[in-house]
């Protein structure tokens, strides 16, 4: 990607998305457009709430982490790394957890049924389990008991790791 394309983007940045000959940007804007598409996202005004907090949980966490992963010296790298888990990690998935229990009353899913918060929610978990992440533990998430089943639950649904998506996520 040249620096003189990015700067045709919206935001300079990506992701974007192309649709009838305009181009838009936003990661949250983008899942949010697809997952209103897609039914995966709430009518009901406060269950869409519920999937707009993990969306920000998301970006949230992201990027307090960005910092580790955009420093190219490793030494520093790996400095950042252990600040951000002594500071952060399970602070941050302790509220991720949190919502998740007080937001559905079978923890199977963030409101009620699938949703983009649970696309999202999973592919965080994942991304921070798979080992990819230097100097965090790949086995955190068993100290949260709610998100560590609800994550195992979420990965055995056979419609969701189907999907060629799903697939190369876990295949990267």
């Amino acid at each position: 990607m040249t620096i003189k394309k990015k700067k045709t983007f919206p935001f300079g940045q990506l992701p974007i998305m192309k649709l009838k000959k305009k181009t838009y940007g936003q990661t949250s804007s983008i899942a949010r457009f697809c997952a209103i598409r897609a039914s995966l996202y709430e009518k009901n005004p406060e269950k869409s709430l519920i999937i707009d907090q993990v969306l920000d949980w998301a970006n949230d966490i992201t990027y307090k982490i960005a910092p580790s992963i955009r420093e190219k010296n490793k030494a520093k790298q790996l400095k950042l790394r252990k600040i951000f888990v002594r500071n952060d990690l399970d602070l941050w998935f302790g509220f991720l957890e949190n919502l998740l229990k007080n937001s559905s009353n079978k923890q199977k899913f963030f409101t009620e049924k699938f949703s983009l918060a649970d696309i999202t929610a999973w592919r965080l978990i994942y991304w921070f389990c798979s080992g990819k992440l230097e100097g965090i533990d790949k086995n955190f998430i068993q100290k949260f008991n709610f998100l560590n089943h609800y994550y195992h639950n979420i990965s055995k649904i056979k419609k969701f790791n189907e999907l060629k998506e799903y697939k190369k996520i876990i295949s990267s």
